[in-house]
Order: structure tokens, then C-alpha cells, then sequence
């Protein structure tokens, strides 16, 4: 009995050392100094201006820690609402310098990334719940369990919200009230995966969603069904999916972590083209081009029939968030301390903005397109205002 208890002990001590080694995997470089590609470098016309920023954490920074935070600011109104993992639920007037309108504490923070729909913001706590607010008051209106601190950012759609977990589940959640519909789980999962789960994509008759085995997964939205499935990572380390999948023109667009970003049909989910890049970031795309934010530190332009290259740029460190978009811009984070500014036809850099050492940006960004301010907030749960030119 000695023997079998020592051997859970040392399974579960490896078990967790394989999750925290995945993380660091996730964050690529992150917890690196990085090779600063381009040291000294100084923009002719900066295109950020800093505006203000907010900081959130309160408990005394160790020496050499670098944070991570996983969530993004969503506008409601004339309000922004971001999360961190220590803060929990913020919402600021962006107008008045940032000025706090209420928070919401929660045990874990806030871990997952934020929907917003109508007045309700969906996201998941460090405390293993998937949670439904209040934009306007704050207030939780409901909770669900799923014993899980990581989950995907979800999707609402038709009165119903889809979200994945780490560990390979996918909830369908009434969204008015947080009620179990269904859930569908992995059969299997691989013994070491990255620290993300893939956001559901559905058009109300079908879920689509990537798995941590490799596999992007089609379910049926009413009882959660699988209908097919397909592999698209063959890796031997990290075979995740999970970046969402993006629908566009006919085309289903899906990177794998560690692969190649797949462009599939829809109904027979056969290849059409694929690009040897992938990353666990969901493709931005315009138009004919789209935007891969990739895990081997590089952003992407592709052409979107073809998957074509058209140009690409190297981080000097770290892992890029997924893509914001502007009339002229191609605007990223690095989780190793800069935001980058790309010109959006050459992929040529126009401003590094550094946000210091020990530092750096791993959940998304917002940006206003009417006011022209973008807002991110850093490892070091810093919120950032900025006017972009």
C-alpha cells in the first residue's frame, strides 16, 4: 500500500511537471531574455503614443517572475472590461484615464479570455467556473463547474454558449442562465499539452473545435453528437488544436500548435492547402490576405485562396498575440517585452513599443477603430492605453 501510494505521489509530481513545462512551451520564449533582433532600434514616426496605463496587482512582484496573463479587454458602451488572474473582473472608463467603474474579485482571477454579448461578458475563473456578468453592474448572473482553470474564450450563439476545456471537453451551456445542455468529451487526450484550449466556431446547426490529440472535431449544436473529425497534427510532443477554428469564403481556417495552419472544406473536411507555420492564436483575416500569429515566433501574411506567402516578420523574442488589424497596421504582442506595429502590405516594421523587461503581452488586444486607441494588458497585469497614428 506504501508502495502504491509513493508511486500516485511521484505520478502526480510528474503529471505536474509536465503541465508546467507545457506552459512554458505555450509562452515560447517568454521566460527567455530573447535575441533582441534589433537592438537600439528607434521608429522615424512612432505609431504608438501612450496614453495611460492602470495597474491591477497588488501583492509584491518576486525577483525574475515574469506574469502571464491569458485575458483581453471587450468595450461595452463606453466601458472596458478586462480580467487578470489576481484583480478578477475590472471595467474602466476608457475616457476618463481609466477610471475604475467596479470590479469583481475572484479566487483564481480571471484566466480565459472574454465574450462579450448584448450586456453579458462569458469568460472562466481560476476557480474552475465558467462565468456570465453583468457589463453594466458587475454582478454575476451565473456559474457553472467545470473543474477546470483553463478553458477557451467562449462562443454564443442562438441562446446557447460553447466552450472547451484544456482537458478536452466541450460544454453547450443555455447562455441566459448557465444551464447544462450537453457535453461532449475526448476520448483520449496526450500525456503533455499546451496551457489553451480551442474556442468553439458554430452556425447553430454544427460546433466545430480543435482538440488537444490533434483533431479538429465536428458535433452536432443540438445534443453534441461528433459527426466527423479529422487529424491534423501528426507531432510526437505537442499535437494541440487550439487556436478556433475561423470561417471564411467556403473555407474553414485552422492552425495546429506545433504544425501547419490548414485551410479545410467544410463538409468533407478535406485539405485544400496548408502552410508549414502554426500556433495556438486564431488567424485574423481581410479580404484575400490573412494573418498567422504563429508559435515558432514569427507573424504571417498569406494569401487566403492559396496559402500563399507574402511576407513574413521574426519577434525578437517570445510568442505573438493573435493579430489587430488597422487601416494601415498589422499590431501584435510579444509575450518577451515589446508590441510591435507591421505595415499591413510589406510586413515591415514601423514601431516597437517596450514594455519592459520581465514583461510582455499573451492575451489579446483591443482596438477602437472610431477612436483609434488600442488597449492591452501586459504579464504584469498593467492595463496600456494607446492613440494609434
Amino acid at each position: 500500500m506504501r508502495r502504491s501510494s509513493r508511486n500516485r505521489k511521484r505520478q502526480g509530481l510528474l503529471a505536474s511537471a509536465q503541465a508546467l513545462a507545457a506552459l512554458g512551451w505555450a509562452l515560447g520564449l517568454s521566460s527567455c531574455a530573447g535575441p533582441n533582433l534589433r537592438p537600439g532600434y528607434a521608429s522615424p514616426e512612432p505609431v504608438f503614443q501612450r496614453e495611460w496605463s492602470l495597474s491591477t496587482r497588488t501583492r509584491t512582484t518576486l525577483a525574475g517572475e515574469r506574469g502571464v496573463e491569458f485575458s483581453n479587454p471587450v468595450f461595452w458602451e463606453n466601458t472596458l472590461i478586462f480580467g487578470t488572474s489576481e484583480a478578477g473582473l475590472v471595467a474602466v472608463f476608457p475616457s476618463l484615464g481609466g477610471q475604475v467603474r467596479w470590479t469583481l474579485p475572484i479566487r483564481g482571477g480571471a484566466v480565459s479570455e472574454l465574450t462579450l454579448e448584448g450586456s453579458q461578458v462569458y469568460f472562466g475563473g481560476g476557480d474552475g467556473f465558467i462565468y456570465a456578468v453583468n457589463a453594466e453592474t458587475g454582478r454575476v448572473q451565473w456559474r457553472y463547474e467545470v473543474k477546470n482553470p483553463k478553458i477557451s474564450r467562449p462562443t454564443v450563439f442562438g441562446g446557447k454558449l460553447f466552450v472547451t476545456t484544456s482537458d478536452d471537453v466541450l460544454y453547450a451551456l443555455e447562455a441566459s442562465s448557465g444551464h447544462w445542455l450537453w457535453h461532449y468529451k475526448r476520448r483520449s487526450a496526450p500525456a503533455a499539452s499546451i496551457h489553451n484550449a480551442s474556442a468553439p466556431w458554430t452556425d447553430g446547426t454544427q460546433v466545430v473545435a480543435g482538440t488537444s490529440d490533434g483533431y479538429v472535431v465536428v458535433l452536432t449544436a443540438a445534443e453534441g453528437r461528433l459527426k466527423s473529425e479529422k487529424k491534423l497534427s501528426t507531432r510526437l510532443k505537442f499535437t494541440d488544436v487550439d487556436a478556433g477554428v475561423v470561417a471564411d469564403s467556403g473555407l474553414w481556417l485552422v492552425p495546429s500548435y506545433d504544425g501547419d495552419l490548414f485551410a479545410l472544406k467544410p463538409q468533407s473536411l478535406e485539405t485544400v492547402w496548408k502552410f508549414e507555420a502554426g500556433g495556438a492564436r486564431s488567424i485574423a483575416v481581410d479580404g484575400e490576405k490573412l494573418f498567422l500569429s504563429s508559435s515558432d515566433g514569427w507573424t504571417y501574411a498569406l494569401e487566403k485562396a492559396t496559402g500563399k506567402l507574402l511576407w513574413k516578420f521574426q519577434l525578437d523574442g517570445g510568442v505573438p498575440t493573435s493579430p489587430v488589424l488597422t487601416d494601415s497596421w498589422v499590431i501584435v504582442g510579444s509575450s518577451y517585452q515589446y508590441l510591435y506595429a507591421l505595415d499591413r502590405r510589406t510586413g515591415e516594421l514601423r514601431d516597437r513599443w517596450n514594455v519592459g523587461y520581465g514583461s510582455g503581452f499573451s492575451g489579446g488586444l483591443a482596438y477602437d477603430p472610431k477612436t483609434r486607441f488600442l488597449f492591452a494588458v501586459s504579464g504584469a497585469a498593467n492595463l496600456f492605453s494607446f492613440k494609434v497614428r
